[in-house]
C-alpha cells in the first residue's frame, strides 16, 4: 500500500505543487550529512490503521488506511534524535520525545560506499498525540506511543550508481501486453489510474484513485487501490482504445479512444470513493486520458 502511495503522491505534487514551508531547526537535530527517520504506529478510535512517518525532505505524513483505502496527510515537522514535532492545521499535533529500549542495527556502508553507519533503534515516543479526521472520520489520543527512529547517513556509492545506469540501459521491450491509463483533472487535483499486466497470462489489473489538497500549510492526500481480474482492462494498443470496469467498491465504467494531434475522447461514469471527502466523479469535465503501453506499477 505505502508504495502505490508513494507512485501515486509523486503525481500528486504535479498535479497540485505545494512548498511546505520547513519548521525551524531544532538544537538537537542531526549532524549534517545524515538525516533521522521516524516511524509510529498509532491507535484510533475505528480500527483504522495509522502510521506516522518522517522523510528526508522535512515534511512528515500519516497514513490512515483500511482494506485499499487510504487517506495521507503530509506536514513540515522536524525529526532530531530527540524526538519528533508536526503540526497538522487545525486538525492535529504530535509533540513526542524519544526514549530508545534497544538498538535493532548498525550498520557501516558496503564495497564502494563511503559515509557514517547507520543506525536503527526502537523505542517509546511520549508527549501529546492528537489528531482528529474531518467529519469526525477518526480520532487519535494518547500521551505514549512504540515506533523506531533511524539515524540515516548519506552515502556515496559511485560504483552502484554507475551500474543502475547500466541496468537501465538494457531494459527489455515495451511488453505488448500490458498497459496503464492515467486519467486527471488539474480542477479537483484528482486522477484515476488502471494499470493490467500479463492479460493474457493469468494477469491482475489494478485501479488506484485519489485526489490531493493544500490546507493550512499541510498537503492532505486521499487515494483508493482496487485489484481485479485482467479484463476490467481492455486495451488495443494499435487503436489507442480502451475500456474499463473496475470492481466494487468503485463503481461504472469508462471508455478512451486517443485522436491523432488532438486531445483523446475520454467517457466515465466512474466514481472513486475515498475516505473523510466526497467521491470522485471521473466523468465530470476538464478530466484527460493519456495511454501508455507500460505497466507503471513495477
Amino acid at each position: 500500500m505505502r508504495r502505490h502511495a508513494a507512485f501515486l503522491a509523486a503525481i500528486a505534487v504535479l498535479l497540485a505543487p505545494v512548498a511546505l514551508a520547513a519548521a525551524p531547526a531544532a538544537a538537537a537535530g542531526p549532524e549534517q550529512g545524515t538525516w533521522v527517520k521516524v516511524e509510529l504506529e498509532l491507535q484510533t478510535n475505528n480500527g483504522l490503521d495509522a502510521h506516522l512517518e518522517s522523510s528526508e525532505d522535512g515534511t512528515v505524513t500519516l497514513d490512515l488506511s483500511r482494506k485499499g483505502e487510504i487517506a495521507s496527510y503530509v506536514a513540515p515537522g522536524k525529526a532530531t534524535e530527540a524526538g519528533l514535532k508536526v503540526r497538522f492545521g487545525r486538525l492535529g499535533l504530535i509533540d513526542v520525545g524519544f526514549t530508545p529500549t534497544r538498538t535493532l542495527s548498525s550498520t557501516a556502508p558496503g564495497d564502494g560506499c563511503t559515509g557514517k553507519p547507520r543506525t536503527l533503534r526502537e523505542g517509546v515516543f511520549g508527549g501529546t498525540i492528537e489528531f482528529t479526521g474531518e467529519h469526525d472520520f477518526v480520532r487519535i489520543a494518547g500521551t505514549r506511543a512504540r515506533g523506531s527512529m533511524g539515524v540515516i547517513s548519506r552515502w556515496r556509492c559511485p560504483d552502484l550508481e554507475a551500474e543502475a545506469k547500466e541496468t537501465l540501459a538494457r531494459r527489455k521491450p515495451r511488453e505488448r501486453e500490458s498497459a496503464t491509463l492515467s486519467v486527471f483533472s488539474r480542477a479537483c487535483s484528482c486522477y484515476l489510474v488502471a494499470g493490467v499486466h500479463h492479460r493474457r497470462s493469468g494477469g491482475k489489473s489494478i485501479f488506484i484513485g485519489s485526489q490531493s489538497e493544500v490546507r493550512e500549510n499541510m498537503r492532505i492526500f486521499r487515494s483508493i487501490v482496487v485489484h481485479g481480474p485482467a479484463s476490467a482492462f481492455d486495451f488495443d494498443h494499435s487503436e489507442g482504445a480502451a475500456t474499463l470496469r473496475p470492481p466494487r467498491p468503485l463503481s461504472g465504467s469508462a471508455s478512451f479512444q486517443s485522436r491523432p494531434r488532438q486531445r483523446g475522447i475520454w467517457r466515465s461514469t466512474i466514481k472513486v470513493p475515498l475516505l473523510g471527502a466526497d467521491p470522485i466523479d471521473t466523468g465530470a469535465p476538464g478530466f484527460v486520458a493519456i495511454l501508455d503501453s507500460e505497466y507503471q506499477f513495477g
